[in-house]
């Protein structure tokens, strides 16, 4: 794999991300050529990786970016809680149909010779183990509907371009709960466990409030993982869509636990049930992914608290995340 990846040209958007900081690492490892595109700003980047700073909601924007392209690792989209997913659906789904379209077909025109696209454990509908071949049996979760329906039709466009090409080979993989560093850490807009870890680091009574009852289930990641196994993916070329997670499913209530025992078990704990935390239980089968030779090297504890100390370093830099197309 080491040869496959040496001396390419790879492109990688939204490589300021949870997901991308951590791939762009591994890449520059691996001896590639490495294009970051993003909106931020300012973001700590490995020596000799390209920064450019780029828009994908226009076409030749992403024309520029593919040329002599060798991968594509397309990661940019927009990422957020449940709930902030429900009050703007818009400004999640417009943007991430431009991003998608366009950088397939510009990778496509500039003879790109692989594309992985990320889709999502959204695009599944609730099941107590969601397995690939699922997905298109079902609806995506009234939790999760317009995000789910934006990386569903991402993933028809991606297949479809498969059928008009076989010069460009496309791959899909859905990943679970990723958290990790350079994580959205907001405790009003964020995923569970960096909210909860804002939550417990800042506290300045001792007491943390945490939404729902902690019986939701759910299939955690580390971002660190993900990128492993998308270089993994990538070299392989797998014809179906992979699930990227864990395969076990995790309460709320130990996440909650871990990140106490972290603090001391200092913290005063309340459970918030005005909200229900979304469905009951999402956790992804990996069959497939272990079928590729994918063996995990972290445990659940072990990323939560290296996540913990991230945070705790890197709260007060100002890395300028770009804010979300709020005003679209």
């Amino acid at each position: 794999m080491k040869l496959f990846y040496k001396n390419k040209n790879v492109l990688v958007t939204g490589g300021t991300g949870l997901i991308g900081t951590q791939l762009v690492n591994k890449l520059v490892k691996l001896k590639s050529r490495v294009i970051v595109a993003s909106l931020d700003k300012n973001i700590e980047l490995p020596k000799g990786v390209k920064f450019i700073r780029s828009d994908l909601r226009f076409f030749e924007n992403c024309l520029k970016l593919t040329k002599k392209i060798d991968y594509v690792f397309h990661l940019a989209g927009i990422k957020g809680s449940p709930e902030m997913a429900k009050k703007k659906p818009y400004q999640f789904m417009t943007p991430m149909l431009m991003f998608n379209a366009n950088m397939l077909e510009a990778s496509r025109i500039n003879k790109v010779k692989r594309f992985l696209y990320t889709s999502s454990i959204g695009v599944y509908n609730p099941k107590k183990i969601m397995k690939e071949d699922d997905v298109w049996k079902t609806f995506p979760s009234r939790n999760d509907w317009y995000a789910g329906w934006t990386k569903r039709i991402g993933e028809l466009n991606v297949q479809a371009c498969q059928l008009f090409t076989k010069k460009m080979i496309t791959i899909i993989v859905r990943p679970a709960n990723v958290f990790g560093p350079y994580d959205n850490f907001d405790t009003k807009s964020a995923m569970v466990i960096p909210s909860l870890i804002n939550k417990f680091i800042n506290s300045k009574t001792g007491a943390v409030e945490v939404w729902g009852d902690g019986s939701n289930i759910r299939d955690f990641i580390f971002s660190s993982e993900v990128a492993r196994a998308m270089l993994l993916i990538m070299f392989k070329k797998p014809k179906l869509p992979i699930n990227i997670g864990s395969g076990k499913g995790v309460s709320i209530k130990k996440i909650v636990e871990i990140i106490n025992e972290y603090f001391g078990n200092n913290h005063k704990l309340s459970w918030n049930k005005k909200y229900s935390g979304g469905d009951k239980k999402r956790v992804l089968d990996i069959t497939r992914l272990k079928k590729l030779g994918f063996k995990h090297e972290i445990n659940l504890e072990k990323a939560i608290y290296q996540t913990i100390n991230w945070f705790k370093n890197n709260r007060h830099k100002k890395f300028e995340k770009y804010v979300a197309f709020s005003k679209l």
